[in-house]
């Protein structure tokens, strides 16, 4: 069973706002050339919208940070914006960026309908656009390609067991279904006894689109995402929940995030 809850309080605002201020302080100390870019040059607005919702939905459903350390993995990291305010919020845990590199790359006007890329790159590569964001961090490691899909780099398979944590935001809607019983299967795999697996995006909730407009606006959004990829599609929290089980991951909670979004918690059995 699960607790359906609201979106988290503003108690976890002071915290989130202390991870932002680092942000920008290691970004004012740092020299490189997109350092010196604004943020919102750099990511695309719904990424810079989303990222302080899910790092106060992150600070309420996890352990204390001075206490919670040990690997994590954000599957999907785009072009680092949420990452650059979860990695100085968890200082303790050693953050493993990844991104989906596809063997062609697509021209920049296709990024969207071919892979579901957003955000600018700045003429980098994907890890290496990662890279350049979070080096300022210490607690992030290189950026690594993993695909859903398909097997999961070693980076990440040699810590199986051991993640306490893997997040992934903004992802399943746009990617085939096989890509979410991958990312089920490889968290069973990869996190460690009572590890969190944390995912945010639109989802349906027992076949019926959710939100305050009734279901209305995610319900235009599936559509548009159907009609630029057949294999694309919001998702339902039953199916994913009764996939997840299989691999040994409860759903524990859900939580409701602004723009008909939600924050899944699932947990790995101890």
């Amino acid at each position: 069973m699960y607790m359906f809850k609201s979106t988290p309080p503003q108690i976890t605002a002071t915290a989130a706002a202390a991870a932002v201020a680092a942000f920008f302080l290691l970004r004012r100390r740092s020299k490189d050339p997109v350092a010196q870019v604004p943020a919102g040059q750099q990511h695309h607005p719904s990424a810079m919208r989303n990222r302080i919702p899910i790092l106060k939905a992150l600070l309420k459903l996890l352990p204390e940070s001075d206490s919670f350390s040990g690997p994590a993995l954000e599957i999907a990291t785009g072009t680092g914006a949420l990452m650059e305010v979860v990695a100085p919020a968890f200082p303790h845990l050693t953050m493993q960026p990844s991104e989906y590199v596809p063997e062609t790359a697509a021209a920049p006007d296709e990024q969207w309908s071919k892979h579901g890329k957003i955000g600018l790159r700045l003429g980098l590569d994907e890890l290496a656009c990662i890279d350049e964001h979070c080096k300022v961090f210490k607690n992030c490691v290189p950026a690594v390609a993993l695909d859903l899909s398909k097997p999961w780099p070693t980076e990440v398979t040699e810590k199986n067991g051991s993640h306490v944590l893997i997040l992934c935001a903004n992802t399943l809607h746009i990617t085939p279904w096989a890509c979410s019983v991958g990312l089920l299967r490889g968290a069973g795999q990869a996190l460690a006894p009572d590890g969190h697996l944390v995912l945010y995006g639109p989802f349906k909730v027992s076949g019926e689109f959710i939100g305050a407009d009734g279901g209305a606006g995610n319900a235009k959004f599936d559509a548009k995402l159907r009609s630029t990829n057949a294999e694309w599609g919001i998702r339902d929290v039953g199916e994913l929940e009764k996939v997840a089980e299989g691999f040994g991951l409860a759903l524990s909670e859900k939580v409701e995030m602004p723009a008909n979004n939600l924050c899944l918690h699932f947990t790995k059995a101890s």
